[in-house]
């Protein structure tokens, strides 16, 4: 039997009392997973005390709060757990500390206002690119990394409308929602391809990623500068009019001057068949475009004639797999994403970086969603463990992904 509002069929816990809170649940409408919370418990049925929840990992503090449902990412290493004050309809991030007692942070003023803010969140991917007003100067451009931060200042706005009460309470610091909003918005990057179309990446996205991984250098190239063998159009265009990041901490090391040259012109020794007369290893790629240096001292091989992307097999086992990206503007897009996330952990793990909270570290919500928003932009680059992205993601010498 159900639960309604006044509590008459199935009965509600003791303690949670808070009319409108009960009316929410009773009516279904906090079981969402959405904007990096999922609340899908609450239509299980009655919700469940933090003491049962927890039990004997809680010693204090959980007196009087009910269970919502779980954020989907970790707070060193433990599980995150929404909960909700079942008096005044207050909800938390809380998470026992290693003594038992709770520690929280106030998620919202209310399961009313809880909904609002996914709400914003999601909808950060979803309105017109348009909507979000850009600063005195820019073009106008409906993507790219300005329409990124203003999608973000809008949502924080609509945020603190949605939940005066919350950014009062927190010091105008509430956990949780500033971070997801730094993510989803990533979406506005570049503009979307279709199956037969790639993605559209702007000058502004590449000198972002300059910024984000170097001193702010982008090389134009000259078209006496690409070799004969490079036809595809859309990859010259890219290389003459937008260009390529200077960096030496990009994941693409790419030289301040000189022609491109072929991977055989570059490596003439790797590039030819063996002393049986038998190829070895991926020889059609000598006649690539050697873009750039890449992880694991690879390098970057460019198909001239489609402008896809692959790396070599350089230690003749088979890894990675060939396949790194669709085409050059992928690719860019893909590492703009990456260190934007990368640049936002950063800033969050610096020893004078103040983390006003005692449950949520916007590290480890980065490093939880990390895989799931690159993988999104490029899926063939991560369909094997062989493929280059899941190599890296699992290379616990290397640290974690964003680090």
């Amino acid at each position: 039997m159900g639960l309604d509002a006044g509590g008459e069929a199935g009965g509600w816990p003791d303690g949670l009392t808070d009319g409108a809170s009960r009316e929410l649940l009773a009516g279904g409408e906090l079981s969402w997973c959405y904007a990096y919370l999922d609340l899908r418990a609450t239509a299980e049925g009655p919700p469940e005390s933090a003491g049962d929840r927890f039990g004997d990992l809680l010693v204090e503090g959980g007196e009087g709060l009910f269970v919502l449902g779980e954020a989907l990412y970790p707070s060193g290493g433990e599980e995150v757990t929404v909960l909700l004050d079942g008096a005044s309809g207050a909800v938390y991030l809380a998470s026992p500390d290693p003594n038992g007692l709770l520690r929280r942070d106030l998620l919202a003023s209310s399961p009313r206002a809880l909904i609002a803010l996914m709400s914003v969140v999601e909808s950060t991917t979803l309105c017109a690119a348009g909507d979000y007003e850009r600063a005195e100067g820019d073009d106008g451009a409906p993507y790219g990394p300005a329409t990124v931060d203003a999608a973000v200042r809008l949502g924080l706005q609509e945020m603190r409308e949605a939940d005066p009460g919350l950014w009062e309470r927190t010091a105008d610091r509430p956990a949780h929602w500033e971070s997801a909003l730094q993510v989803r918005a990533l979406a506005w990057g570049a503009e979307p391809g279709t199956p037969d179309t790639t993605v559209v990446v702007g000058p502004d996205l590449v000198e972002d990623l300059a910024e984000l991984s170097g001193d702010g250098t982008v090389r134009r190239f000259g078209p006496d500068e690409l070799p004969e063998r490079l036809v595809h159009g859309p990859t010259r265009r890219l290389l003459i009019d937008i260009g390529l990041p200077v960096s030496d901490r990009c994941a693409l090391a790419v030289a301040s001057e000189g022609p491109l040259a072929t991977l055989a012109e570059s490596y003439p020794d790797n590039y030819g068949p063996d002393s049986d007369g038998e190829s070895t290893g991926r020889l059609y790629q000598g006649a690539y475009v050697a873009l750039g240096g890449w992880m694991y001292d690879l390098d970057v091989a460019l198909d001239g004639a489609t402008g896809r992307i692959e790396l070599p097999d350089r230690f003749d086992d088979g890894r990675p797999a060939s396949y790194l990206h669709r085409d050059l503007a992928t690719l860019l897009h893909v590492l703009w994403t990456y260190e934007r996330l990368r640049a936002e952990r950063g800033r969050w793990s610096r020893p004078a970086a103040s983390e006003p909270w005692t449950v949520f570290r916007p590290r480890d919500l980065l490093d939880s969603v990390a895989e799931t928003v690159l993988r999104a932009l490029d899926p063939p680059a991560w369909a094997t463990e062989d493929h280059f992205w899941p190599m890296r993601t699992d290379d616990c010498h290397m640290g974690a992904l964003l680090e």
